[in-house]
């Protein structure tokens, strides 16, 4: 039956009026802010800067690392994930978190838990050096980070912003499934090695006294998301945050562990600590991780930044036409490379591939197309045809071009007349896209404040 009074349906278990103040109630806890205060900007700003030293320094510096061959190899792969996803990874959160973006606390989270993670390995599972101090401060701050954004974020305003076809029960099962293997796998190396004498199998080769990724894997993290999923089934606040940042966590560390492995074995092709062959399946489990990640993301149905992470597109305007244009420049030079490379190395001397696990050019060259080409070449497309995802696109571009040049810095550790044009060409973007957010948030009559 309907209410005489206003002619609409009551929800059952409420009468018309405490089901009218219930709707508000859930609209008003949907706009409040997500976001953290100063103090959690400022500890993982602090994260950010001491995370990209500590980084940068352990995969530079000659000499620095004491460990077994093998080992020193996986933490050099260890410190360049940290440092081109996490350290990225953290401070684009930040910034969307700032903007309003609820998705991008979970992110944030994230990308905190993953340098947390990391920051146990170099800290217990890397012989003391130099840089033990930065290590050390990684490690504290990361852990600050995390309590102070688990403390200072309204959980409860995020939980009421995923809509009711947000996926909860999926994603715990998903959740559920990856924690059961990760442990059946790290369980099948630890048990049989306690009935034996002498060291297990599994460390032999590491010159560790204790594999501490099974330890904190199985004492901590593991439960932990394994809770969280028992939270998300049950569409709990709590649950939507630590799952969900659980499920950006795996995404960068898929990533280290496919780089670490990779340059592991570079080191010491012998060892059977690290292999080769398993570096496509991690870069797989990464890029199948994304896919979860962005499930959760669209579930979001409330807030200023509506359910992406990345601005909405505005009317196309001059920054955007020239935005295409830089990008059809430089995905057309970019095809012209990545050919080159793969068919005579584009005249750059082997010797510049000494310092990486690299033995020609051909997959250097397929990355360029592959990671440059292709990316720019589709945001060119996708301003032209409006796409509803150009900006934050435009954004991503951009950035990945000023990726590419430090990803070839750091580990070809030469100079080529290209790589200042082609920062150059990134920051552009980057500004042009800028440009046209500014411009659409002028037309539409209000300017976004960027403090947090």
């Amino acid at each position: 039956m309907r209410d005489t009074a206003t002619g609409r349906r009551p929800v059952r278990g409420f009468p018309p009026d405490e089901s009218e103040a219930a709707g508000a109630g859930a609209r008003e806890l949907a706009a409040r802010p997500v976001a953290p205060g100063r103090l959690a900007y400022g500890l993982s700003a602090a994260l950010a800067a001491v995370t990209a030293g500590a980084m940068a320094g352990t995969y530079l510096m000659s000499g620095l690392l004491r460990g077994p061959a093998v080992m020193n190899g996986s933490a050099q792969g260890t410190a360049l994930a940290g440092l081109l996803a996490g350290v990225p990874l953290l401070a684009g959160s930040m910034l969307l978190a700032a903007r309003g973006s609820a998705g991008a606390v979970i992110t944030w989270l994230g990308a905190v838990a993953f340098l947390l993670y990391n920051s146990v390995l170099f800290v217990f599972g890397t012989p003391a050096n130099r840089l033990f101090p930065a290590y050390l401060a990684m490690l504290a701050l990361a852990a600050w980070s995390a309590g102070t954004l688990l403390t200072q974020a309204d959980v409860a305003a995020l939980g009421a912003r995923f809509g009711p076809r947000a996926p909860a029960r999926g994603l715990a099962i998903w959740i559920w499934v990856v924690v059961a293997a990760n442990a059946a796998a790290w369980l099948a190396r630890v048990l049989p090695a306690i009935s034996r004498s002498g060291a297990p199998a599994y460390l032999r080769g590491t010159g560790l006294p204790v594999s501490v990724v099974y330890a904190q894997d199985l004492a901590l993290w593991l439960p932990l998301l394994a809770v969280a999923a028992a939270w998300l089934w049950r569409r709990r606040p709590w649950g939507w945050l630590i799952a969900g940042s659980g499920l950006v966590l795996w995404v960068p560390e898929g990533v280290s562990v496919a780089v670490d492995q990779w340059y592991g074995h570079a080191a010491a092709s012998a060892s059977p600590v690290a292999s080769a062959a398993v570096v496509p399946a991690f870069a797989a489990l990464a890029v199948t991780g994304l896919i979860p990640v962005v499930l959760l993301l669209r579930g979001l149905s409330a807030g200023p930044a509506g359910p992406w992470l990345l601005p909405d597109t505005p009317d196309r305007s001059w920054p955007a036409w020239a935005l295409a244009a830089v990008a059809v420049l430089t995905g057309g030079f970019a095809i012209l490379g990545g050919v080159r490379l793969i068919r005579d190395g584009f005249g750059i001397p082997a010797g510049w591939l000494s310092h990486t696990p690299l033995t020609g050019w051909t997959l250097p060259g397929i990355l360029l197309l592959a990671g440059v080409a292709a990316p720019q070449l589709a945001v060119a497309a996708m301003i032209a045809t409006h796409g509803r995802a150009a900006l934050g696109a435009s954004y991503l571009a951009g950035l990945g071009l000023l990726a590419w040049i430090a990803v070839q810095l750091l580990m070809l550790q030469h100079f080529f007349f290209l790589q200042p044009v082609i920062a150059v060409l990134g920051l552009a973007e980057t500004g042009l896209a800028w440009l046209w957010q500014r411009e659409g948030d002028r037309r539409s009559g209000h300017i976004r404040d960027l403090r947090p």
